[in-house]
């Protein structure tokens, strides 16, 4: 029977992750990492490198409690690395590799729930008042900070955007979500005013990408992260770590407060399962003590 070990492996899962799942370099990384990362620690334990039909669920508990012990992951951090070693193990079975994956049999950690931080409408007022629509990075400013905003696109999907994605007379814009997955947007009016003006004094340069930076090339996720930054501190907001993220759960929050339907708010962020979306129906308490007292006029 052929032996398979774990450092080759991980080579031909990478390829998998990029060509099969169509996964960006920046999530492929996270993968690799974790799976080093448990590779190291079973050549620290055993001495030799590990072949994949060695490793056992016990191999694994092992490893999970040597991470919260002795590095003090919390339990985001190893339902990660189990989400990771539950994605390569299925990958060796489906390949023939192994007859069983080890990981099926580890349990998620418990994971703490977190409501959303998201702007309330005096915060989202002062936040697109900060940037100098005089100028013309001003002007690129804010029509990112609406289009994040009033879209709920995810960052790398902002960046991504190119002039052709982008339609005034039906009002959309098209993005590409996580696994390349496509979907159309609808843009409002105030989204769609901001993003002409822009165009009008936008670079004419050969880049296809919507936002440019001062050197006329495509803007980048961290750019757009610091632009975010900026502007709050600008405006006084105080709650901490408002990001471009942020504006998506303010854009999520604004539909449901809006009695907009989580299935349809599902739709529109691209969450490939409903409970990533459901989070939104427990912001807003004072809402749902309106809906419980309706219950006495039953």
């Amino acid at each position: 029977m052929a032996v398979y070990y774990l450092s080759d492996l991980f080579q031909r899962f990478d390829t998998f992750l990029e060509v099969e799942r169509n996964l960006s370099p920046v999530t492929r990384k996270d993968y690799s990492y974790y799976l080093k990362k448990f590779m190291e620690y079973v050549i620290r334990n055993t001495g030799r490198q590990p072949s994949v039909d060695k490793i056992t669920p016990d191999t694994i508990r092992r490893y999970l409690e040597h991470l919260q012990m002795e590095h003090n992951y919390k339990s985001t951090s190893i339902a990660r690395v189990i989400s990771t070693m539950r994605a390569f193990f299925r990958f060796c079975v489906e390949n023939g590799y192994i007859q069983n994956s080890p990981a099926d049999l580890i349990r998620n950690p418990k994971l703490p729930k977190k409501l959303p931080i998201y702007l309330v409408d005096s915060e989202i007022k002062k936040l697109l008042s900060a940037p100098d629509r005089s100028t013309d990075m001003g002007l690129r400013d804010y029509a990112i900070i609406v289009t994040l905003g009033f879209t709920g696109i995810r960052l790398q999907e902002l960046v991504g955007a190119n002039l052709e994605d982008l339609d005034f007379e039906r009002k959309t814009i098209k993005v590409f979500g996580k696994g390349a997955k496509e979907r159309l947007i609808p843009v409002n009016r105030v989204a769609l005013d901001s993003l002409r003006e822009y165009l009008e004094r936008r670079p004419v340069t050969d880049s296809r990408a919507i936002f440019l930076n001062k050197f006329g090339k495509r803007l980048s996720g961290r750019s757009v992260e610091n632009i975010v930054k900026k502007y709050v501190r600008l405006a006084g907001i105080s709650k901490a770590k408002i990001s471009p993220h942020k504006l998506r759960h303010t854009f999520a929050t604004l539909l449901h407060l809006n009695d907009v339907d989580i299935l349809e708010i599902q739709k529109l962020l691209g969450h490939a399962a409903i409970t990533s979306t459901q989070i939104y129906t427990h912001t807003n308490p004072e809402k749902l003590k309106k809906a419980v007292d309706k219950l006495e006029n039953i």
